[in-house]
């Protein structure tokens, strides 16, 4: 294993806090139903790597709970309403396949949350991209509320329309129909600025992140409000500073992070794709790799002003 990915950040207490109060607020909005979504993909996660680590010969170990932490990432970016075999189906996918297949732990060549919800959209778009009203508190079973389109789309569509009849109140505080963990985004800043104190998030990428707004903004498809929308500020913690996945902590991943957010914005501005940021993140993982090989072989070309992250212990 590189001397690179053994660098790679330990998550810590704050990182896991940060994911649980995002996932505490999305059951102040839509109740049992969103605990329960969380809950069934964490024990998926947690019966899917025990069965892939059979076959592999190897033991489960405490660290392999960070999958139940791409489990709860992955339904946060579903409705409330998502039936639970997609959940399920969604879960092993992400674990397996994108926690498995394409590397473990230090070694992951994407965001297993992002592999997972590229395979839910591919198969269940319709029931992925259909979202129930803020403040439906949903039961366990049988929730037939009326369906609406996230404000994302409607927003790409027309930015002018979508935003006259929004509260400002209400886009800061996430009470807008979309995903349920991606749009409070009151709260989205208050982590960022904490993991980016706290060295958990790369300031370097954060900063590259920041393109995902030019494109939009240079033809006029989009304002600043473009922050509130398309998952942006969610994706740029737990996507595009993914420690397990960005193999560089220098000066680098700002070029890395850049070709993401640039795409990021082109998806939004030319597809007004909703999920474009997750799109943009898989197209360009290998990038980030190719740019891990530079730094390795090249360490002088990534100084940075921040201290080098937690060293990761080597597995055996």
């Amino acid at each position: 294993m590189s001397s690179l990915r053994n660098r790679r950040p330990v998550r810590r207490p704050e990182y896991w806090v940060f994911l649980g109060a995002i996932a505490f607020v999305a059951v102040c909005f839509y109740g049992v139903r969103a605990a329960a979504v969380m809950g069934l993909a964490g024990v998926t996660a947690i019966l899917t790597d025990f069965i892939c680590l059979f076959f592999r010969g190897r033991s489960y170990k405490l660290v392999d709970l960070s999958n139940v932490g791409a489990a709860i990432i992955l339904t946060l970016m579903f409705p409330a309403t998502v039936p639970y075999s997609i959940v399920i189906l969604s879960t092993v996918f992400a674990v397996a396949v994108g926690a498995h297949v394409f590397g473990y732990r230090k070694d992951l060549l994407f965001p297993p949350a992002a592999i997972g919800y590229l395979f839910a959209l591919i198969c269940w778009k319709d029931e992925i991209l259909q979202f129930p009203q803020v403040g439906n508190y949903l039961s366990l079973f049988d929730n037939d509320v009326p369906m609406v389109a996230s404000l994302s789309s409607e927003y790409n569509a027309n930015p002018l329309s979508a935003m006259s009849h929004m509260d400002g109140l209400e886009l800061l505080i996430g009470a807008v129909p979309g995903p349920m963990g991606t749009s409070c985004v009151l709260l989205l800043l208050l982590g960022i600025v904490i993991l980016l104190l706290r060295r958990q998030i790369n300031f370097w990428a954060l900063l590259g992140s920041q393109f995902c707004i030019i494109i939009p903004v240079v033809f006029g498809v989009a304002e600043m409000k473009i922050y509130c929308t398309n998952m942006l500020l969610f994706s740029m913690v737990f996507f595009m500073n993914d420690p397990s996945v960005l193999p560089t902590r220098g000066m680098l991943s700002y070029f890395a992070v850049l070709l993401t957010a640039l795409l990021t914005g082109f998806l939004i501005f030319r597809f007004q794709l909703e999920y474009a940021p997750v799109v943009a993140v898989i197209l360009t993982c290998p990038f980030w790799h190719w740019i891990g090989a530079i730094e390795e072989r090249h360490p002088k070309l990534t100084s940075s002003f921040f201290k080098q992250p937690a060293i990761q212990q080597k597995e055996d």
